[in-house]
C-alpha cells in the first residue's frame, strides 16, 4: 500500500515536471495545444493505478537502502513448495488506507451530487425562442458530457446584440471542445489523487486554459477585443451579485481566472493558432517523455545480502570460469513471525536457503532448496518470502546478466509487546 502510494506520487511529479519543461522548451504558447497536451496528462494519471500494478517498469533508486532483510516462507522439498500466505496490512498501512478513502468518497461524493444536479438543471431547462434558460444561472454555462447544451440566464434578452454573440461564440466553444465532460474527468482524477498537489494544479490549469482557448476563439471571430472583455466583466458581476455562477450545491462549473484573462485579452490578444506538424511533433515528444516518466518504478538502493557462498556457483560452465558478481537484493520485504515460533516463545532464528537468480534478478520459485531448516515453521516462512525477492543478477566481466545458483539466509526477529 505505501510502496503504491510512493510509487504514484514520484510518478506524477515526474510526469507534471517532464511536460511542463518540454512545452517551455518547444515554446508552445497557443491554449488549445496546451490544454491537448494537459489533458493527455491527465488520461495517463488516471491510468497510473493500473501501470504501476502491470505496466513495464524502470528503476528508480531513491529509497535508502532496506536493513538486512528478517524473513520467513514454508519450505519442504524442492518442487514442492507451499504457497506464500497473504500478509496482513499494518496498523500504519491501514490508516494510510483509511485516509485516503475518505478524502476520495468525499470528493467523488461532491462529484456525484453535482453530476446529478447537472441532469436536472437540463432536463429543466426552459427553451425560449431558440435559447434554453434557467433561473439558476447567474451567467451562461455549457453542461452535458456527450450533447453539450448552453444554457442562460433569465435576462439574456436584456442583453445587447454584441454582447449576446461574443458570449454565444464563447459557449459554442465551449461545446464544441466537451470541456464539460474534460472537466468532469479532471474533477475525477483530483478525487482519486487527493493527496497530490499536482491533481489540483492540474484540474484548475485544465479549466483555465479551456476559457483561454475560447476567449481566443471569439477574438479570432472578429469580436472586439475591449468590448468582449466589459462583456466578461458585466458577467462577473451578475455572477457576484448572486453568490454563484450557479445556484446549485455542489456544481463544478469552470469559470474562475478572471483578471488574468482579461489581461491576455486586451493586452495580448489571440495567439497565432499552432501549425499541425508541430502539433504533431510536440505530441510525439510528449507522449514518449511521458511514458518514460510514468514507467518509472521506486526502488530502495542496492542492499548486499549475507551469502555463504563466498562465491556464486553459475549453472553457465563458461560464467564460472569469468568469476561472475554476486547477485545482491533489490527488493527484499520482510514477511512475518511464524506463529508456531510466537507460541514456542523464539525470539529469533535464521533459515539457509538455496534459490537460482535468473538474469532478469527474479528467484525460480520451482527451484528453492531448504538448507537449513529451525524448525518451527521458519523454513516455510523462508521459501515464501524469497519468492518476492527481487535481485540485482550477477554479471560476467562484460556486464552481461547471467543466471546464478546461490544460497541466502534468511534471518527473524520478535519482539513481543
Amino acid at each position: 500500500m505505501e510502496r503504491l502510494f510512493l510509487e504514484c506520487t514520484v510518478r506524477v511529479f515526474l510526469l507534471i515536471s517532464a511536460t511542463a519543461i518540454l512545452l517551455h522548451i518547444m515554446r508552445v504558447k497557443d491554449a488549445a495545444a496546451k490544454h491537448r497536451v494537459w489533458t493527455g496528462v491527465m488520461v495517463l494519471m488516471l491510468l497510473l493505478p493500473v501501470w504501476a500494478t502491470w505496466g513495464p517498469k524502470v528503476s528508480l533508486r531513491v529509497l535508502p537502502p532496506l536493513p538486512r532483510a528478517m524473513s520467513h516462507g514454508p519450505i519442504v522439498t524442492e518442487g514442492s513448495l507451499q504457497a506464500p500466505v497473504a500478509q496482513k496490512l499494518s496498523s500504519g498501512e491501514l490508516l494510510l488506507a483509511s485516509a485516503y478513502l475518505v478524502g476520495f468518497c468525499v470528493l467523488v461524493l461532491r462529484l456525484a451530487v453535482g453530476t446529478i444536479h447537472t441532469r436536472r438543471l437540463i432536463r429543466y431547462a426552459v427553451l425560449q425562442d431558440g435559447v434554453r434558460t434557467s433561473p439558476l444561472c447567474a451567467s451562461p454555462v455549457t453542461v452535458g458530457f456527450f450533447c453539450p447544451m448552453v444554457i442562460f440566464p433569465e435576462n439574456w434578452r436584456e442583453w445587447e446584440q454584441s454582447k449576446l454573440n461574443s458570449i454565444s461564440a464563447h459557449e459554442e466553444e465551449h461545446a464544441r471542445r466537451r470541456d464539460s465532460l474534460l472537466q468532469w474527468f479532471a474533477l475525477l482524477n483530483r478525487a482519486v489523487f487527493w493527496f497530490h498537489p499536482a491533481a489540483w494544479w492540474l484540474e484548475r490549469t485544465l479549466s483555465g486554459l479551456a476559457e483561454e482557448a475560447c476567449d481566443n476563439a471569439v477574438l479570432a471571430r472578429g469580436n472586439n477585443a475591449r468590448e468582449y472583455a466589459a462583456c466578461l466583466v458585466e458577467l462577473a458581476r451578475s455572477v457576484s451579485r448572486s453568490g454563484a455562477r450557479l445556484n446549485i450545491v455542489g456544481m463544478a462549473v469552470p469559470g474562475g481566472l478572471l483578471r488574468e484573462r482579461l489581461r491576455k485579452i486586451i493586452e495580448i490578444g489571440p495567439r497565432p493558432r499552432i501549425s499541425g506538424s508541430w502539433m504533431g511533433c510536440v505530441a510525439v515528444v510528449c507522449a514518449i517523455t511521458c511514458a518514460i516518466a510514468v514507467a518509472g518504478t521506486v526502488e530502495h538502493a542496492e542492499t548486499k545480502i549475507p551469502l555463504t557462498n563466498q562465491t556464486a556457483r553459475s549453472e553457465n560452465p563458461k560464467a564460472v570460469a569469468e568469476q561472475p558478481s554476486r547477485p545482491s537484493c533489490r527488493y527484499c520485504p520482510n514477511p512475518e513471525f511464524p506463529d508456531e515460533a510466537k507460541k514456542a516463545k523464539i525470539s529469533s532464528a535464521s533459515a539457509l536457503v538455496e534459490i537460482t537468480v535468473s538474469e532478469k534478478g527474479d528467484v525460480d520459485p520451482k527451484n528453492i532448496r531448504v538448507i537449513k531448516d529451525p524448525g518451527h515453521g521458519f523454513a516455510q516462512e523462508a521459501v515464501a518470502v524469497v519468492k518476492k525477492w527481487k535481485f540485482n543478477p550477477a554479471t560476467l566481466k562484460d556486464g552481461k546478466p547471467t543466471k546464478t545458483r546461490t544460497t541466502v539466509e534468511v534471518q527473524f526477529a520478535w519482539h513481543s509487546d
